[in-house]
């Protein structure tokens, strides 16, 4: 593909916003044809705001616009999977907000959708083009770390619960609508990136407990009808003897979380601050890089950097052959599996089975 990318955004909420500004900052390589919201009022808004020739009240008609090459979908979970898979049978590429699907049935009809289209499908997961995710890839990739066996990752809020703790909207606490709390707002973040660093392996097993504990204001309580979970905790194994610990809070009286950890034979690291464990002469050592140099010094050498440190230009870039993308569909399908067996886990109080 040459020239510009035509894109079509769906939802012109909070994220449709976000995604309209990080798109106007590629006008070099981007144009918005048209957006698609049923709040007409606040899509002309929008569209006046960005000079956005065409708006919609239905996205169907946005669909129908064959200049439009790619589609943003930027609405509520629930409406992720039937807005996805109608833009890729439309002829569309599709960049989706996270999480990908309120369940991994749902996921999985995306990512099979876009297989047999032939049409690319990118999941907003910004953790995976993060410097520190960067760094660790190449550090694994160069065998720094030995075999990776084990991977945890642990954030905590201690007040942060969406609409019931003061911001956002209801539909994020409703399980109907969002397909669940802290697990799928959050936790599909810090996922997504350790599945890329262990280069998305086969789910073998998964358990998993999910609480809702702390009081919350009632009169917000009764009006979003909350029922979903503030805390999910996990562990999962992986094919090759590699396993995984979550833990994901949107509230809890406890301060931060451990963070972002690999452990490997050879080395360990801590992502954020980031930090590289080994041993050096008989001697522990705890390195820290610097890595904002090597990244220079690597564009200056000729090496690909550029394009892979945000989530949207690297779709952008990737639909315009640029660069060989990553798949995030396909981390966004197994991050889908994870959560949903999660829940399963939870329900039925017993290891969820997910070799295929």
């Amino acid at each position: 593909m040459s020239g510009k990318l035509k894109v079509g955004v769906i939802g012109t909420g909070i994220i449709g916003k976000s995604h309209i500004r990080g798109y106007q900052s590629m006008r070099n390589d981007v144009e918005i044809v048209a957006i698609a919201d049923i709040n007409q009022n606040e899509a002309q808004k929008v569209a006046q705001e960005n000079d956005i020739p065409h708006v919609f009240s239905d996205y169907h008609d946005l669909l129908r616009i064959d200049e439009i090459d790619s589609v943003d979908v930027c609405l509520p979970n629930f409406l992720h999977a039937p807005v996805t898979i109608d833009a890729l049978e439309a002829g569309k590429h599709v960049y989706c907000e996270k999480p990908m699907a309120k369940t991994g049935t749902e996921a999985q009809a995306m990512y099979d959708t876009a297989q047999r289209t032939g049409k690319k499908l990118s999941v907003q997961m910004g953790t995976v083009f993060s410097r520190e995710s960067r760094t660790a890839k190449a550090l694994i990739e160069q065998g720094a770390l030995g075999r990776v066996y084990y991977v945890k990752t642990s954030h905590y809020r201690r007040r942060g619960r969406v609409y019931v703790d003061g911001y956002a909207t209801p539909h994020f606490v409703q399980k109907e609508k969002s397909g669940g709390g802290t697990l799928v707002d959050m936790a599909v973040y810090h996922l997504a990136r350790m599945l890329y660093l262990l280069d998305n392996p086969e789910l073998e097993t998964v358990t998993a407990s999910t609480f809702q504990e702390l009081d919350m204001d009632e009169k917000r309580r009764q009006e979003s009808g909350y029922n979903v979970e503030e805390l999910g905790t996990g562990f999962v194994r992986f094919e090759g003897d590699i396993t995984m610990f979550v833990e994901e809070a949107w509230a809890a009286h406890i301060d931060g979380g451990e963070g972002d950890r690999i452990m490997g034979s050879k080395g360990g690291i801590r992502l954020e601050p980031f930090t590289f464990y080994t041993d050096m002469y008989g001697m522990d050592a705890e390195v820290n890089f610097n890595v904002e140099a090597y990244e220079r010094r690597m564009q200056s050498l000729g090496y690909a950097i550029e394009g892979y440190e945000s989530s949207q230009k690297h779709f952008v870039w990737g639909v315009l052959n640029r660069l060989e993308m990553i798949d995030t569909g396909a981390i966004g399908l197994t991050v889908a599996r994870i959560t949903e067996a999660m829940y399963q886990s939870t329900e039925a109080r017993t290891e969820i089975n997910l070799r295929l």
